[in-house]
Order: C-alpha cells, then sequence, then structure tokens
C-alpha cells in the first residue's frame, strides 16, 4: 500500500463529467489533445452480433475522468488520442479493449501501459492475471462495488450507479502505474515491460476473423485449404449479417461441408448451415 497515493486518490477526488452531446464531446477532445497520460476503459455489448457495440469509453486525465457516451456520439475522432504516440496510455489488461476500439473505430493505439501485465512481471511472471478489483485492493485496500459488472450498458439513460462503476474502472489507473512504473525501474525491467505490452495489443489488434482462424489452426493443425476457403466465407458472412459465426454453422462441421462439396451434395447443407439465405450463397458461392 502507498499512502501517499492512498491520500491523494481517497481525499482528492476526481471530478467525474459524462459527455452525451457532440459539442461537448469537441471541446474535451481538443483538451485531451494536450494531455500526456490518459487512463482508458471501455463498455460495450456483445450479445448475438459479430461486431461488439460501444456503449462507453471512459477516459480519466489526472484530474479529470470523462464518460463519452457512444451510443450518442460519434466518438471516430477518438482516433487522434489513441494515435498519437506522445500520449502515454493506461490499460487493465488491454487486449479485450484494444481489439474494440480497433474493430468498432478502426484505431490501433500506441505507447501503451498495461498495469495487469507490470503487476505480474514484479511478481516474478507469475501468470496470476490478477483483476483490476483485486489490484486495487492490493495497492489501496479498497474494494470496489462490481454490481453493475452484466448490466444492460444499451439501455437508455444510464443509471448513476452505471456511470460511478464505469468511473472507478479508470480512477486509480494513474496511481498505480506510477507505483509499477518507479519499481519496474529499479528492477531494469521496463524496457521488457513496454515490449511485453505492445505484444499483447497487437494480439487485440487483429480483425476478428484472423483471431478465430487463429486459435483454430491452434486448435487443428491439420485444417485443409478447403475448409479455411469455407471459414472465410463464413466470416464475411455473419459480417454481412451482423451475427455470431456460430449463427451460420459451428467450427466442427467445417470437415463435413467440405465433403458436401467434394460429393457436391449440397442438400445436405440443410442441416449444417442453419439460415436458409446463407445456404443459397454457399451454394452460389462455391
Amino acid at each position: 500500500m502507498n499512502l501517499f497515493y492512498l491520500f491523494k486518490d481517497f481525499f482528492f477526488q476526481k471530478k467525474i463529467l459524462y459527455v452525451q452531446n457532440q459539442q461537448d464531446f469537441e471541446e474535451t477532445l481538443e483538451k485531451l489533445k494536450s494531455t500526456y497520460v490518459i487512463a482508458v476503459d471501455t463498455e460495450f455489448i456483445w450479445r448475438n452480433t459479430y461486431f461488439p457495440k460501444l456503449s462507453l469509453i471512459q477516459i480519466s486525465t489526472e484530474n479529470i475522468i470523462y464518460i463519452f457516451d457512444c451510443m450518442l456520439l460519434d466518438v471516430s475522432k477518438l482516433r487522434c488520442i489513441f494515435e498519437n504516440k506522445n500520449i502515454k496510455k493506461i490499460f487493465h489488461s488491454i487486449r479485450g479493449d484494444a481489439s474494440v476500439i480497433y474493430n468498432c473505430l478502426g484505431s490501433k493505439i500506441v505507447n501503451v501501459h498495461d498495469t495487469q501485465i507490470a503487476e505480474d512481471l514484479l511478481n516474478n511472471n507469475s501468470h496470476e492475471q490478477i483483476s483490476y478489483k483485486n489490484l486495487v485492493r492490493r495497492y489501496f485496500l479498497k474494494d470496489l462495488p462490481k454490481s453493475e459488472t452484466n448490466s444492460n450498458w444499451e439501455k437508455r439513460p444510464l443509471k448513476s450507479a452505471q456511470l460511478n462503476y464505469a468511473a472507478e474502472d479508470v480512477r486509480y489507473l494513474h496511481s498505480i502505474i506510477k507505483i509499477q512504473t518507479k519499481n519496474l525501474l529499479r528492477s531494469k525491467r521496463f524496457e521488457f515491460f513496454q515490449s511485453c505490452c505492445e505484444k499483447e495489443k497487437n494480439f487485440g489488434e487483429e480483425d476478428f476473423s484472423e483471431s478465430r482462424l487463429r486459435r483454430l489452426k491452434k486448435k487443428n493443425k491439420k485444417i485443409s485449404e478447403t475448409e479455411i476457403k469455407i471459414f472465410n466465407w463464413r466470416e464475411k458472412e455473419a459480417q454481412n449479417l451482423n451475427v455470431p459465426p456460430s449463427h451460420i454453422f459451428e467450427d466442427r462441421d467445417l470437415k463435413k461441408l467440405k465433403k458436401i462439396l467434394e460429393n457436391e451434395n449440397y442438400n445436405e447443407c440443410r442441416w449444417i448451415i442453419k439460415k436458409e439465405t446463407s445456404r443459397n450463397n454457399f451454394i452460389n458461392n462455391f
């Protein structure tokens, strides 16, 4: 526990600004352009769709927590913040946030520090993947409320409890990374830490289809070229319909579809491909 940061974060609470209209967003964006360090988190909905739907992006400076409502705003201009190499971005467990920001905003984040990775290195590569809640408890002996973790982030208006929850997710990241950076420099692991953050971010910034195919190849090292073509077709079909790929057909059915193509027995598609329009598209495509 660090008493200086404990005193600072508990007695000098950051102001929370909920940004809901475009003019306020544009004005806030100009302020962020002159900032050197920000903490970032996201809230999103990802149920029965191919692409996640961004609900909130939380950005904390040293003194203010901005909560941008992505369902009321065009937040695409935040790319200039995420892609600015002169602004350090602090995340906790960056891969998921990097994936959502890349696939929803088309932005590749630069200059990132991940508090989860830092804590792992400071604990001799324990691979514990400590949660943000437990990290805050470890450093500040504070228990964060998590009652809104699975709340409905799509419904408007948002409850004050949801906004407070979102703000808490970035409130302590500045203080934590300062302590961690000091310890990483002392242990001469800071440069290695930076390379680990970059690597983890890059995993997040894959297209969803690339990420799924990489995982599939890892599980099935003997996957054929035909199966890969069928897999890629399913990804495009799912993107066009904005549904999860499993709503078209399951991974386990790739070999069956390959056999159907080889035997030209297209009637069998009806038992595998779940949507009629997709069945027709599959036959026409192959």
